[in-house]
């Protein structure tokens, strides 16, 4: 566990915001008994809300799964 700042971007406003965060590792349970498929996650330290339009974007004990966007939405 380790503790990182993260580059979030809210949809909503499309406004770039870093919080501080813990790095987790989860495995996920798989059907093959030999394959352990682990999964890195993000726990926020304390409630964020983003810089622009202040909406909330991000509450302890509430997960973030890190999903790169290649930008072709």
């Amino acid at each position: 566990m380790e503790l990182v700042k993260l580059g979030l971007r809210y949809k909503a406003c499309g406004h770039w915001n870093r919080i501080e965060v813990k790095k987790l590792f989860i495995e996920q349970p798989s059907l093959e008994p030999k394959v352990k498929a682990i999964i890195p996650m993000c726990e926020p330290l304390k409630v964020e809300t983003c810089k622009k339009c202040k909406s909330i974007i991000a509450e302890p004990k509430e997960l973030i799964r890190i999903v790169r966007d290649n930008g072709n939405n």
